[in-house]
């Protein structure tokens, strides 16, 4: 019975990834094309396609659940879905975390490779979704980074840069700081914990865990950036701001030591 189970989920995550990745492709020639035809008003065609997004993701983690790929977990996540203008900071240990998050989320942003906009099966997304997007100019994607969240969006961000490294150092971006500090914007923690560990940096997809993946998205308080915009100048408020997020992840994710 075990090596049927793990024959199942082995063909279920495969398809899961296939379904994905096809469905991707058919929705980047077909409805994101059409949307930046139809709606011409870049923020109206932002939310419509930010919410499309959250759907398709929403299917895409309950296919997995039927399919037995994964158990998902919540606690507080109804906080998470009626944020507003929120810098939404997570852990960020598996391939599928941004697709959890943002099928508990109606509307949200996210940072992205400047390769992608190059990408023709990924440009009718992220035009229509207004991703941001990362040239490598830190003090441009920072400022539009500030200029999303006062505009009421919210924006997911991983401090650590990449998946997480079991045991590794904990060191985050400053940038994450920095961004929250602009824009006086309140940050979400959320912590996200995959049991067994699988989908790890380094890892392929097929190299799934003897028994299902049981995933727990744990949505935690506000953090408040007023506290420390008002003690400092910018600069130290955000190296401040900056050790506290180290803390956190050290202390509820539970890994790795703290690099500065």
């Amino acid at each position: 019975m075990r090596q049927i189970d793990y024959l199942w989920r082995l063909f279920g995550t495969g398809l899961s990834f296939s379904f994905f990745g096809i469905g991707g492709l058919v929705l980047s020639l077909t409805v994101f094309p059409l949307m930046n035809l139809v709606v011409r008003d870049r923020e109206s065609r932002a939310a419509y396609a930010q919410r499309f997004v959250h759907t398709m993701f929403r299917l895409h983690r309950n296919f997995m659940i039927v399919m037995g790929v994964l158990e998902f977990e919540t606690h507080n996540a109804e906080a998470l879905a009626q944020d507003k203008g929120v810098l939404v900071v997570a852990n960020h240990p598996t391939l599928l975390d941004v697709v959890l998050l943002m099928s508990l989320m109606r509307r949200s942003q996210c940072i992205v490779k400047a390769d992608i906009w190059h990408n023709p099966f990924m440009r009718g997304v992220v035009t229509a979704t207004n991703y941001l997007r990362n040239d490598g100019d830190a003090e441009t994607l920072v400022a539009d980074c500030a200029a999303a969240l006062a505009s009421g969006s919210n924006l997911i961000v991983f401090p650590e840069g990449s998946r997480t490294v079991p045991g590794a150092p904990v060191k985050l971006q400053r940038g994450v700081a920095n961004i929250a500090i602009r824009a006086g914007a309140p940050i979400r923690l959320v912590t996200i914990k995959c049991e067994p560990p699988t989908l790890m940096k380094g890892q392929k997809w097929y190299h799934i865990p003897a028994r299902r993946m049981h995933f727990t998205v744990t949505v935690h308080g506000l953090v408040e950036t007023g506290t420390y915009i008002g003690e400092s100048v910018p600069s130290i408020a955000a190296r401040r701001l900056n050790e506290f997020l180290v803390e956190w992840l050290m202390g509820e994710v539970g890994h790795g030591t703290a690099r500065r």
